[in-house]
């Protein structure tokens, strides 16, 4: 009967680190990047801005990739055809737009202003 004991405290001890090691993986896993997700909505940013502005709930935090014109360039984004703000991951790339440019960009949908009924995307990044 000692000898039984002594096998469960051992395998109690050897278990304890592999139950701390797994739920620390599990609690610290790194955050999915907008590169790795799949878009729900892929088109054309007017036909989406149309869509969004019916019922925003549906896409808010939703990743989605539009295709516009740039219309206007900031130093922490751009906005596509004067209605969308697509605020970039990497500052870096605005030096390769320029104005009147088509492209396609991938980010998260994050508000609409009913005022100005302009959409705004955050973590875009160039397609």
């Amino acid at each position: 009967m000692n000898w039984l004991k002594k096998n469960k405290l051992l395998v109690g001890i050897g278990l304890f680190p592999l139950i701390v090691f797994l739920g620390y993986k599990y609690t610290y896993k790194p955050h999915k990047t907008i590169e790795n997700l799949v878009p729900v909505y892929t088109g054309n940013a007017i036909e989406f801005l149309q869509k969004a502005s019916l019922d925003f709930k549906q896409w808010n935090t939703n990743i989605i990739e539009i295709t516009g014109q740039v219309t206007g360039i900031d130093t922490k984004g751009i906005t596509l055809d004067n209605k969308i703000f697509c605020q970039l991951k990497h500052v870096k790339k605005l030096s390769i737009l320029s104005q009147n440019q088509k492209i396609t960009i991938k980010g998260r949908v994050v508000g609409y202003d009913d005022l100005l009924e302009e959409l705004k995307l955050n973590q875009c990044i160039l397609k």
